[in-house]
């Protein structure tokens, strides 16, 4: 039977870590809880790998799966009934990385000052906008621990749904970093081989072969052209991408291009759907949620489109009609939108169509990448192929030309 490390607390707030063997999760549960223990993280790991620890203690960073473990085990302290403050000492205790250790430690001494919490998160940057709007909004409304878990929900909903996307990119990456390394191997060492064979040789050469040794003496004599041109357009790119109009200019051709334009506009709408039912259904108004969202909006350009919706729907105008004049969000969510507010359920309709999106846009990708890694091989394969049949032909004539 496979262990598990578990961290749990007890109704005093003492934090105690062990080792359980167990068949599945929920039995470890069981035992935690039947021992009067308050499960907060139970994993069949016993954590990051070292590397990992040291690279984010170099970087002093907290990444996005520590602030979502954190969310989720301050919501299951304050569910046993401890009080907030005693809740981040024991969180204190245990946490290990030094970034998100001095984080709850400012926060400890904001709130034993008199701030609020949200006031205390508002301080640091790893906690969003949208995350500090719904702790106000919990705060406010009396339902804190709700929040947190819903939450909690939401940011590992948002997590898995980015490194799914970014995952699924990899192969066809390295597929295509393995190809061209290929062609740039035969073209420096294998073509010149030939080419003084070929000279030995004395015979006139075919076309294609005479186009592959020009291709490779080109490759060879002016190498350095190729990589200062790329170093120079990388350059170019990066300024571009440090001002306002080149980045409003790359978001908006993520918005417009053939194929990524779609997903993109998939992708930011069940983010949009997500961040927005997420803030209705803890109690947030629309006005507010609605600029909560468009500062949580990742593409600049959606963002200055939705600036003209906020402004409209201060005006009491239905936010159905006005998403779909801004013209970037997908018909189906659209309607889902419009079904919510005539319902009186927009909350509800949001998620379930940030649900519908989200399974869309994984299934886009699938699709992507089913077409895209056999195209990737055939191309590799026919270049090659281009390659060894060129070089192949003068040898195979002049044995002809011999018998």
């Amino acid at each position: 039977m496979p262990l598990f490390h578990y961290r749990a607390s007890d109704y005093k707030g003492n934090i105690v870590t062990g080792i359980l063997e167990a068949r599945e999760e929920r039995l470890v549960v069981q035992q935690l809880q039947q021992g009067g223990l308050i499960p907060l993280r139970i994993t069949t790991e016993g954590g990051a790998p070292a590397w990992q620890e040291r690279l984010v203690k170099v970087r002093g960073r907290v990444p996005m799966r520590e602030v979502v473990l954190f969310t989720q085990e301050l919501a299951a302290l304050l569910k046993a009934g401890l009080p907030l403050d005693r809740s981040l000492q024991a969180l204190l205790e245990v946490t290990t990385r030094p970034a998100m250790k001095a984080i709850l430690a400012q926060m400890l001494q904001d709130l034993q000052a008199g701030k609020t919490f949200s006031e205390a998160l508002s301080r640091h940057h790893i906690f969003s906008t949208l995350y500090v709007s719904l702790i106000r909004a919990g705060e406010t409304g009396g339902f804190l621990e709700e929040a947190l878990f819903r939450l909690g929900d939401y940011l590992k909903t948002v997590s898995e749904l980015r490194s799914y996307l970014l995952t699924a990119l990899i192969y066809p990456m390295i597929l295509a970093g393995v190809g061209a390394s290929s062609l740039i191997l035969m073209l420096l060492y294998v073509v010149p081989r030939f080419e003084d064979f070929f000279k030995e040789m004395g015979q006139n050469l075919f076309w294609s072969t005479r186009l592959l040794i020009s291709l490779s003496g080109a490759f060879r004599s002016y190498w350095w052209l190729a990589g200062l041109t790329l170093a120079l357009l990388a350059l170019v790119v990066v300024r571009l991408l440090r001002t306002p109009q080149g980045r409003m200019a790359v978001d908006r051709f993520k918005i417009s291009a053939p194929f990524i334009g779609d997903l993109t506009r998939r992708v930011a709408a069940a983010f949009f759907s997500k961040t927005l039912g997420t803030l209705l259904t803890n109690g947030v108004p629309l006005v507010p949620a609605l600029q909560v969202v468009q500062v949580s909006v990742n593409n600049r350009y959606l963002a200055r489109a939705m600036g003209g919706v906020l402004a409209n729907v201060e005006k009491g105008q239905h936010l159905s009609g006005l998403l779909k004049k801004v013209g970037m969000f997908p018909e189906l969510f659209l309607q889902m939108v419009a079904i919510g507010e005539e319902t009186g359920h927009l909350a509800e309709m949001l998620l379930s169509a940030a649900d519908s999106l989200e399974s869309d846009a994984r299934a886009t990708v699938r699709r992507f990448l089913a077409l895209l890694e056999p195209v990737l091989i055939l191309v590799t394969s026919v270049v090659v192929a281009f390659i060894i049949v060129s070089l192949l032909l003068p040898i195979l004539n002049l044995y002809e030309i011999q018998f």
